[in-house]
């Protein structure tokens, strides 16, 4: 079928001005979302591990560290921007995807874009490109790669950096075939380490060997010119039921990134349904939630095995643990970055309450769908909900996204530079030289 040379020919073919509006402009509040969740997270302690390591092996001074505000290899910049960016667990989703999109794709080709002087117009459609082949190998992969224990974030983040950095670098449809396979023969990532250093190391990898691959390409180095559909290849190897067909299925007329998810809570995606479920128990019939005797919370168990740790002791496996989640969420009614420490975490008011909460499986619920049961006293509240099903329409998610931007960096930019960036970012194919906006963040 020849899948990956049609899709290395759609990367090589398609411009700019093959995307509607509607495309490019969820492509800039894609980039101002993972812009303000990456310098959020550039000082956490998993981060600064990661950035003790690159200040010792060093670098030529090539692109920026986003937060730290000091220059490195352009590999490196793109490492430790793509864990910095994906450690808060507050970026964006793709279910098409199987993961997380942003955090793969604008690390390498920020720092690309730094380094070759690119323009907001390439920037813009680099990043278009590189979600679209993400969603497509994941389409052909289908929902069992993930469900095996694969980490969509790295294994099919290695290909849509990979295309995006293959895009900006002005690839021809040969060297993004090998580009493509030296990627491919990279990819790997676990779901078993959620909840450690290697979950958002992963996406910085993912980024970093994207880039690498496509650098590499395109100095004649080789790979296989089947890397998707051939045998013993990615998706014969990291699927037991690929659907190779789906790749190119609507290919150029359909865009995924218009179905992409934002977080406004700062956790795994798997805890919100229930988070937004819990709350709006509460709210409805006006609960104290001291005064809760259990809580049930159905979910499939793909859900429950992602986010299901019982008895988390960091913020970090907070994040990953829906009791924790919807006790402190009830308790606080802030869902943000701040309670997600680990002083948080080991409050004990909340463990009271959170040991109130038991996890059910149920095989009838679909992902991202919660049916949550509160007991009190001898009443019964009930609510189901389905985050995927929360819509919202552009204007409200750009209301949601810049008020979001706005808190979280505004311990690393004033309120001047804060507006100038979100202006510039509206008009982000208008920026003749991505390092003018790039100086803007130091």
């Amino acid at each position: 079928m020849e899948i990956t040379k049609k899709l290395a020919e759609f990367i090589t073919l398609t411009r700019f001005d093959d995307f509607s509006e509607e495309v490019k402009n969820e492509a800039k509040l894609c980039f101002l979302d993972w812009l303000g969740v990456a310098l959020a997270g550039s000082n956490d302690n998993e981060v600064n591990s990661l950035f003790e390591v690159i200040e010792l092996v060093g670098g030529k001074e090539q692109a920026t560290i986003l937060g730290k505000n000091i220059k490195t290899s352009v590999l490196n910049a793109t490492l430790l921007n793509g864990m910095s960016s994906h450690v808060l667990d507050f970026d964006d989703t793709s279910v098409e995807f199987l993961g997380h999109p942003s955090v793969t794709i604008f690390p390498c080709l920020l720092a690309l874009s730094e380094w070759k002087e690119k323009s907001g117009r390439e920037f813009l459609t680099a990043f278009i490109i590189g979600y679209e082949i993400g969603c497509r190998v994941a389409l052909g992969a289908t929902a069992n790669h993930y469900l095996k224990g694969w980490h969509g974030t790295s294994t099919i983040g290695h290909f849509s950096s990979t295309a995006g950095s293959a895009k900006l670098l002005n690839l021809n449809t040969e060297q993004i075939v090998h580009a493509l396979g030296i990627a491919g023969t990279q990819a790997a990532g676990i779901k078993a380490v959620f909840g450690t250093s290697c979950k958002p190391f992963h996406a910085g990898k993912a980024s970093f060997n994207g880039l690498l691959s496509a650098l590499l390409a395109k100095r004649g180095f080789s790979s296989v010119n089947n890397i998707l559909e051939g045998e013993k290849c990615f998706w014969d190897v990291f699927s037991s039921s690929c659907v190779p067909r789906k790749a190119l299925k609507d290919l150029g007329r359909k865009w995924h990134i218009l179905k992409n998810q934002y977080k406004f809570h700062a956790s795994c995606h798997a805890t919100h349904a229930p988070i937004e479920g819990a709350l709006k128990i509460k709210k409805k019939n006006n609960i104290d939630p001291v005064k809760i005797d259990k809580i049930e919370i159905h979910a499939a168990s793909p859900t429950l095995e992602i986010a299901g740790k019982r008895k988390p002791r960091s913020g970090l496996e907070g994040k990953f643990s829906i009791p924790y989640a919807v006790a402190s969420a009830l308790l606080r009614e802030d869902t943000g970055l701040a309670v997600f420490s680990d002083e948080m975490v080991n409050d004990p008011q909340v463990i009271k309450l959170r040991d109130k909460i038991e996890m059910i499986p149920d095989e009838k619920v679909p992902l991202f769908k919660t049916e949550i049961i509160f007991y009190v006293g001898n009443q019964k509240f009930q609510e189901i909900l389905n985050i995927l099903q929360i819509s919202l329409d552009f204007d409200e998610k750009k209301k949601k996204i810049h008020k979001k931007f706005t808190s979280i960096s505004n311990s690393f930019l004033n309120n001047e530079k804060i507006k100038e960036i979100v202006s510039r970012i509206e008009n982000l194919e208008q920026e003749k030289n991505m390092i003018d906006l790039i100086n803007l963040l130091i």
